[in-house]
């Protein structure tokens, strides 16, 4: 388990790094925040695209790294098995996402909270999600969603 954390250290590093900067985009500069997350969903997209479709095998990475033994029966007996369909579910919303949050408009409220559903849904996934990434970037939402708020009451 050693080395597969030392194999991943890089990408896990950038990843924390990334949704500090989202982060702090999202409170300095909503707008290249909102363009930032729009590019992590359509790349979370096409990673989905390659697991689900091209590689489904390579889905059970994720299971090595979880600290939910619910998530890692999940991975290895559903998700798995059907990669194909729920993958292709997982590209439909990533493309709803990285549409919502590249738009000149506010964000939808849908996007707010599919977005943070879907944060919070990884997270337990642990050093596979790039913990706490994904807590990190759920802060950058609600800033977003409190933004959002604030202006249409002005």
């Amino acid at each position: 388990m050693l080395d597969q954390i030392q194999q991943y250290l890089i990408p896990w590093s950038a990843g924390i790094m990334i949704s500090l900067l989202v982060t702090v985009l999202c409170m300095r500069k909503p707008l290249y925040g909102r363009r930032l997350l729009a590019i992590l969903f359509l790349l979370g997209m096409l990673a989905n695209v390659y697991l689900a479709w091209i590689y489904p095998r390579d889905y059970l990475v994720f299971g090595q790294f979880t600290f939910l033994d619910s998530y890692r029966r999940f991975i290895y007996l559903i998700l798995f098995r059907q990669a194909y369909w729920m993958g292709g579910l997982l590209i439909l919303a990533h493309a709803y996402l990285a549409f919502s949050y590249w738009r000149n408009e506010a964000v939808p409220t849908p996007a707010i909270i599919g977005a943070a559903l879907f944060l919070l849904l990884i997270t337990p996934l642990g050093f596979g999600a790039a913990f706490p990434a994904p807590l990190i970037l759920l802060f950058g939402i609600f800033y977003l969603y409190k933004n959002n708020v604030e202006r249409a009451e002005a």
